[in-house]
């Protein structure tokens, strides 16, 4: 992604008839990413497949970096939280082989993209894709023995309650997964600043992070972040 902070500072350096068309462009590239940034809120209109695909392919290496920290037993029940375009289930569905995979999303568009990239899983019954809210998950009591959750926990509206929520549909000694590709940092802060007033996003430090999961129930939490990158993962359990 353009750094943004560095196209300014050597935007000073620019002789000024030159100046000129740099600013006009780099003003064209900010208010484009400021268009797929509150797009990664809940895809919609015109912009919603480009976006879906977009995270399909770009969130690859930070899903297989945060399934690295769990095992996944052939026959699991696995809940995506906000499964997007879908490619995490299915990801998901050749891990747990013999079990079932249900993805979930408020964004209509992403649904019907997610159900399109899953069709054949979806009609052998090994996988299943739902329209709704991570405040009010349609699915019973202690279903699911992992619940994962990419890119996604930044827009969640009621954050403590809607970890509870996951909590619900956990197995006793379940385990919740969470991973990002952004979390609060001050080598990351402005631009960290700046997304998270385009997309009305949540930011949390792993500390922050640690004591949610605490105040939501859960136990054996263990949190992992990769600095250099600002990606952080967050594993914890139902007891």
């Amino acid at each position: 992604m353009v750094c943004l902070p560095q196209l300014i500072s050597h935007s000073k350096h620019i002789p000024g008839h030159v100046s000129t068309r740099f600013s006009s462009t780099l003003y064209g590239i900010m208010r484009f990413m400021e268009k797929m940034v509150k797009q990664c809120r809940k895809p919609t209109g015109l912009f919603d497949r480009f976006v879906g695909m977009g995270m399909n392919w770009g969130h690859i290496k930070l899903q297989r970096w945060g399934l690295s920290h769990i095992s996944i037993k052939p026959n699991a029940y696995i809940l995506d939280v906000g499964c997007g375009g879908g490619k995490a289930v299915q990801g998901l569905a050749r891990i747990s082989s013999s079990g079932k995979v249900c993805g979930i999303d408020y964004s209509e568009e992403m649904v019907q993209l997610a159900r399109k990239i899953n069709k054949k899983l979806i009609e052998n019954g090994h996988v299943e894709i739902m329209h709704g809210s991570v405040s009010s998950l349609p699915f019973r009591d202690g279903m699911f023995n992992l619940v994962t959750a990419f890119e996604a926990y930044y827009f969640w509206p009621h954050f403590i309650d809607d970890l509870k929520e996951i909590k619900r549909v956990l197995k006793p000694g379940g385990t919740l997964l969470i991973a990002n590709e952004v979390y609060k940092h001050e080598k990351f802060e402005k631009r960290n600043v700046q997304w998270a007033k385009w997309g009305n996003m949540m930011l949390h430090t792993p500390e922050e992070s640690r004591g949610f999961l605490t105040e939501a129930g859960y136990i054996a939490i263990e949190i992992d972040d990769v600095p250099k990158k600002n990606w952080i993962a967050a594993i914890a359990k139902k007891e």
